[in-house]
């Protein structure tokens, strides 16, 4: 799914590798509902926040 890699790519971007894209993909987050990232896609809003929470993190927002 393009939109899972699209996920992927940010996140190791964000993070630098994949291990640490991973976990936080993968570790459940109140900024998704107790959901894990990954899990929170499940339609194009989900992505975009998703997105938008990896961008915050890149620029140095806490979230």
């Amino acid at each position: 799914m393009q939109n899972l890699d699209a996920v992927w790519q940010k996140a190791e971007q964000v993070f630098g590798d994949k291990a640490k894209a991973s976990a936080w993909l993968s570790t459940p987050s109140q900024l998704f509902g107790a959901e894990a990232p990954i899990d929170f896609v499940k339609d194009q809003q989900g992505l975009e926040r998703v997105i938008e929470v990896l961008t915050q993190i890149e620029h140095g927002f806490a979230c």
